[in-house]
């Protein structure tokens, strides 16, 4: 058990405690792998220094990150963390010792049973008998409790609190807990022109921290916001509720350096649950579609599908990082074209997805001559390379493919055929046309050394 020695006036690394109750639903304020949770509790205190439990509380919260914000001073000066009790079986057992119970062992065909008094669950089960004779027991097959031991089913903080009079404590407790997060993921339609897609978004909000949050007001952060140590793993929810489109708008704006987006209406999260909520939409997104043929990353030509997030090209509003499921309307289906991940997008900022590779566009990059051409000041050699990559169109209509090269050490470009434009240090792009049922040819020569 953790325990902390605490003295606060208005604000303190600490809890709450006593007979306490939530006014209000809380506050969640949920980040990539932690959350932190804010509500509104009152405790009656007696005068005295005396102890008081604040329960309702999830099993993965963070004792030394607790928070309590009172409306009115008041000393807390002990702090003790009582994590929940699993009732494991042996756990059943340790609990139950100075109790009566019941031991039957498998001895033949005619079961044996023992009744006596537990004394030990170390080393096997001892019972004392009521003539106070003494059993070792260490194989047996049941065990029968006369009652279940004192054991806690959630955890609660123990406050011990100094008050010179009996009154009612309001004030504001919060913590951070593992064991919910959230995720987005998108559906992007394209239409059959390709012009432009229906952009829809939800969120996967998991609840793995052993509490119910009810009527919680919902805020999710999308950022990099910086752990100093992560939190230990939770295990998979049990459940899927998908809940219906949100009839507002939610809100986004910045906060601090990150984003966050609140929910308009209360969220119930039960325990072990996972809610998926509608989060964004966007019915007419303007794209287009580009190949790109790039050696450095691929032997194949991708697909990408570009946008701008901006009101013009129907976006315009902060996308946090998730997975995008592409589809394609084909007369009156859908198909799934591929998927891609989108990393935080800010307003303004381009956004390329690329859904999978073009199946009627090959490409071949050969080497057709390397020469030693000199040597420089400090003995490095100079080469001189020539390559030619060789595109392909095997579809009935032209097309466009962007030919991107990486170019390593110092360089220089002696000719070229197409020309190219320089992108930085290391990239230069050519823009290739390829018409139907054709081939087109990329020639350069580089001169480079390290």
């Amino acid at each position: 058990m953790k325990r902390l020695a605490v003295v606060v006036i208005a604000l303190l690394a600490g809890s709450l405690g006593g007979a306490q109750q939530t006014l209000t639903g809380p506050n969640i304020t949920i980040y990539s792998d932690v959350a932190l949770v804010e509500e509104l509790r009152t405790l009656t205190i007696s005068a005295g220094e005396k102890d008081y439990l604040i329960e309702d509380l999830p099993k993965t919260l963070l004792p030394d990150s607790v928070l309590f914000r009172p409306l009115k001073e008041i000393e807390i000066v002990e702090q003790e963390f009582l994590p929940a009790q699993e009732l494991t079986g042996w756990q059943l057992l340790q609990n139950a010792v100075g109790q009566e119970v019941e031991v039957t062992v498998a001895r033949g065909l005619v079961p044996k049973t023992y009744r006596g008094t537990l004394l030990s669950v170390e080393d096997g089960i001892v019972l004392q008998e009521v003539t106070g004779r003494v059993q070792i027991i260490k194989e047996f097959s049941e065990v029968s409790l006369a009652q279940l031991g004192e054991h806690r089913k959630a955890p609660a903080l123990r406050w011990r609190i100094q008050s010179d009079s009996s009154r009612q404590l309001q004030g504001k407790l919060s913590y951070l807990a593992s064991g919910l997060s959230w995720s987005a993921y998108y559906t992007a339609i394209l239409n059959e022109s390709e012009t432009q897609m229906a952009l829809t978004s939800w969120v996967t909000v998991q609840n793995t921290s052993g509490r119910d949050y009810k009527n919680a007001k919902l805020t999710l952060i999308a950022g990099e916001l910086r752990r100093v140590a992560p939190p230990a793993p939770v295990s998979p929810p049990r459940a899927v509720v998908p809940l219906a489109a949100q009839e507002k708008e939610i809100e986004t704006q910045p906060t601090f350096e990150y984003h966050q987006y609140e929910f308009p209406r209360k969220i119930t999260l039960t325990d072990r649950q996972s809610l998926e909520l509608s989060f964004i939409r966007a019915d007419a997104v303007t794209v287009s579609k580009h190949y790109v043929y790039e050696a450095a990353v691929s032997p194949q030509v991708r697909v990408e599908i570009r946008s701008v997030n901006d009101g013009a090209h129907g976006l315009g509003i902060a996308l946090p990082a998730g997975v995008v499921r592409l589809y394609k309307e084909t007369q009156d289906v859908i198909q799934l074209i591929g998927e891609d991940s989108l990393g935080h997008t800010p307003t303004g900022e381009k956004i390329a997805l690329v859904p999978g590779m073009a199946f009627d566009l090959k490409a071949d990059r050969v080497l057709k001559d390397r020469q030693v051409v000199g040597r420089d000041e400090l003995g490095r050699e100079l080469y001189r390379d020539t390559y030619e990559i060789t595109l392909r169109n095997q579809k009935d209509s032209d097309v466009v493919i962007e030919v991107k090269e990486r170019l390593q050490g110092t360089w220089k470009i002696v000719s070229a055929e197409p020309s190219y434009e320089k992108l930085d240090a290391s990239t230069v792009l050519f823009t290739v046309p390829v018409k139907a049922r054709a081939a087109a040819k990329v020639t350069y020569t580089v001169e480079w050394k390290y």
